[in-house]
């Protein structure tokens, strides 16, 4: 009868060492996964933050620029993405990238200074994935607030049109997780863009 009895305790000692094991390894997981993102987060902001209306190259003129779309965004920037590039300026260019493992979501760098100027440059190319798996990719643009104070967002931001670069760019994507795909959005100011005074 002991013996049983204390078969019986080891069992449940035993299976409750399996799910703390368990559940710590889950938490381990989950906050790997925030700490992605949350680096993610980080490079689309400070990219963004850092766009620059400083005149470059584009076609056969020198001026601004920034190209708002809904699925990909591309503009110079002072604020490189990675410790790689250094200092200086990149125009850079975030998408999305479909297709079996290598799709997610991606971001390109080159120079500014090019040949065929910075309208020539697709923005595709020498990408790296930021998000593996990521999709849904979307960006949205807004002037700033109007004079009832309401921020108002457009699918696309055309620099020759608006004159000045956003104030503000959300970015929205889904990525993958165990418990299927969670969805991310975040709004980021441009503080060359302009609200009012801008």
């Amino acid at each position: 009868m002991a013996i049983a009895i204390l078969a019986m305790i080891a069992g449940s000692v035993a299976a409750g060492i399996r799910l703390a094991v368990a559940s710590i390894e889950r938490g381990e997981s989950v906050t790997r996964e925030a700490a992605r993102l949350r680096a993610v987060v980080e490079i689309f902001e400070r990219a963004l933050m850092s766009a620059d209306p400083l005149p470059i190259p584009v076609g056969d003129n020198t001026t601004a620029y920034f190209a708002g779309e809904e699925k990909t965004v591309r503009f110079l920037t002072a604020g490189a993405p990675s410790a790689a590039h250094g200092g200086g300026l990149w125009l850079i260019s975030f998408f999305e990238r479909r297709g079996g493992e290598g799709g997610g979501i991606a971001v390109a760098t080159a120079s500014p200074f090019r040949a065929e100027g910075a309208e020539g440059w697709e923005g595709t190319e020498k990408a790296r994935i930021l998000v593996a798996g990521g999709e849904d990719l979307a960006f949205s643009y807004s002037a700033g607030p109007a004079e009832e104070g309401t921020w108002e967002w457009s699918p696309s931001w055309d620099l020759k049109e608006k004159g000045r670069l956003p104030a503000a760019v959300r970015v929205e994507f889904s990525v993958p997780s165990p418990a299927g795909p969670r969805k991310t959005a975040f709004v980021v100011p441009v503080p060359a863009g302009g609200g009012t005074g801008g």
